[in-house]
């Protein structure tokens, strides 16, 4: 296949570009500037040269976006998350000459907002705030693709654990001893194993079935307690030493809430489509990563 590819260089975009160039496919990578980190084989484009791009992508795999955790949610960081995500689909949208046949998009499960005591699935209506309106709008922008040549799916992932990410953030505390449950830990934490979200990237490329919106989380739902002791054990660590609410709500603002709330969601789209996922328990999918990484 001919792939487009942004974000390739993200965690989720190195794990899934060693895939795709295991598959012999054409790549196009979308990037703000030459990358000497990009494999040989993949061809680089950045905004203003992707107007010279003469062929029909079969797929575009659209994975860019400023971490949504990595700062305080000042008016300017809103801006920029909005930058990387909304207007940077919209500028893909409008610079390619020819529409890819499918386009395959992030979203997170910080679209159905702040709501702790609620169970989500793919139809149910979210709470307001920024993070659902930021997810909102990048889906937006990934739904005005559709088309009677363009087919959209759109994954609304849940905290993803690999050698990267959330967990290289979390990682010197608890190796400290000091990871522990956030808050109380009895909000709900929305996970998925990488191995999982690169799998189901690739079946929804190939895979005309795939439509719409899901929710790629894992089928097992924990607390944010569970998750602390579990990657302490991994880890071979502790998790006894609680964090409560208001220093995060004090250094974070009104991001705090990304760690301080969570909704129980369920990934009901992806299992009726038959996707079978390969880490269904906390306990055995950070193992593998603590193994593997």
């Amino acid at each position: 296949m001919k792939i487009l590819l942004s974000g390739a260089t993200g965690f989720i975009g190195q794990n899934l570009l060693e895939v795709l160039l295991e598959g012999n496919h054409q790549i196009y990578a979308l990037v703000r500037q030459i990358d000497n980190r990009l494999d040989s084989r993949v061809t680089q484009l950045t905004l203003v040269s992707l107007e010279s791009l003469d062929e029909k992508m079969d797929v575009f795999i659209n994975l860019a976006g400023e971490n949504i955790a990595g700062q305080r949610w000042t008016d300017n960081r809103k801006k920029a998350l909005y930058e990387s995500r909304v207007s940077l689909t919209d500028n893909i949208r409008k610079g390619l000459k020819f529409a890819p046949k499918s386009v395959i998009s992030m979203s997170a499960v910080g679209y159905y907002g702040v709501a702790r005591n609620e169970v989500f699935y793919e139809n149910t209506p979210p709470k307001s705030g920024f993070s659902h309106d930021l997810c909102a709008a990048w889906e937006n922008a990934a739904n005005a693709f559709v088309s009677d040549d363009t087919r959209v799916a759109i994954f609304r992932l849940g905290v993803v654990l690999g050698d990267g990410g959330a967990l290289a953030k979390m990682r010197l505390p608890f190796l400290c001893g000091l990871g522990g449950p956030i808050a109380g830990g009895k909000q709900w934490f929305s996970w998925v194993h990488i191995d999982d979200v690169v799998r189901a990237i690739t079946d929804a490329a190939s895979d005309e079935d795939y439509s719409g919106t899901y929710n790629l989380v894992a089928p097992q739902s924990i607390e944010q307690k569970r998750f602390a002791q579990s990657y302490a054990a991994s880890l071979k660590r502790p998790a006894i030493l609680p964090t409560p609410r208001w220093p995060l709500s004090l250094i974070f603002g009104e991001m705090a809430t990304l760690l301080t709330e969570g909704a129980k969601i369920v990934p009901q789209r992806l299992e009726k489509q038959g996707f079978k996922f390969q880490y269904c328990n906390i306990d055995e999918a950070l193992l593998d990563i603590a193994e593997r990484f």
